[in-house]
C-alpha cells in the first residue's frame, strides 16, 4: 500500500511562520512613512497557538498507521513467498525421487532384457552346436531342414520377445 504524502503539510519553525505573516500583514496595509511593525500589532502572533502543532501530530501519526499497514502488508507477502518456496522445493524433490524411481526401474528392465537375450544367445548357441553335430552324423538334407527350420522358428520367437522391450528401451532413450 503506498503512503499518500499529499495531505501532510511541511513543519516550519515559528521564526519563518512569523515572517510569513508579517509578509501577508505587510502586502496589506501598506505604511506611510511609518514603520509597518508600529501598525503591527504582534501580540497575536506571539501567544503559543499549538492547534498547528495538533494538527501536525494527527498527520505524522496517520503516517505512522499508513506505514505500519505497508510494513504490515509487506510481511505477509513475505510469508507467502516463503510458503510457495518450500512448496517448490517440496514438488522439486518429489519429481526427482520420480525420476531417480523410473531410473531404478528402467534399469532393472534393461538388466531384465540384457539377461534374456543372453539366456537367447546361448541356447542359439546350443542350437547351432546340435546342429553341426546333426550334421557331422547325417548328412541327409530333411533332418538339416528340419533343424534349419527349428532354429529359423526359435529366431523369429526371440525376435518377437525382444521387440516389445527393445521398442520401450528406444523410445525411452529418445525421450
Amino acid at each position: 500500500m503506498a503512503i499518500d504524502l499529499r495531505s501532510v503539510e511541511p513543519l516550519g519553525s515559528k521564526s519563518v511562520l512569523l515572517e510569513q505573516a508579517i509578509r501577508k500583514h505587510k502586502g496589506r496595509n501598506k505604511p506611510s512613512g511609518e514603520s509597518y511593525l508600529q501598525d503591527l500589532d504582534l501580540s497575536d502572533m506571539l501567544n503559543p497557538d499549538y492547534e498547528w502543532l495538533n494538527e501536525d501530530k494527527t498527520a505524522i501519526q496517520n503516517l505512522v498507521q499508513q506505514m505500519d499497514a505497508s510494513i504490515g502488508q509487506l510481511s505477509e507477502q513475505m510469508r507467502e513467498m516463503g510458503q510457495q518456496t518450500r512448496h517448490i522445493d517440496q514438488f522439486t524433490r518429489r519429481t526427482k525421487t520420480q525420476f531417480e524411481d523410473e531410473q531404478k526401474l528402467l534399469f532393472k528392465q534393461i538388466q531384465t532384457l540384457n539377461g534374456l537375450l543372453k539366456r537367447q544367445v546361448e541356447v542359439l548357441t546350443h542350437v547351432e552346436r546340435q546342429i553341426s553335430d546333426i550334421e557331422i552324423k547325417q548328412n541327409n538334407f530333411i533332418p538339416q531342414m528340419g533343424i534349419g527350420l527349428i532354429a529359423g522358428l526359435m529366431s523369429a520367437v526371440t525376435i518377437l520377445v525382444s521387440a516389445p522391450w527393445l521398442m520401450v528401451l528406444i523410445e525411452y532413450l529418445r525421450a
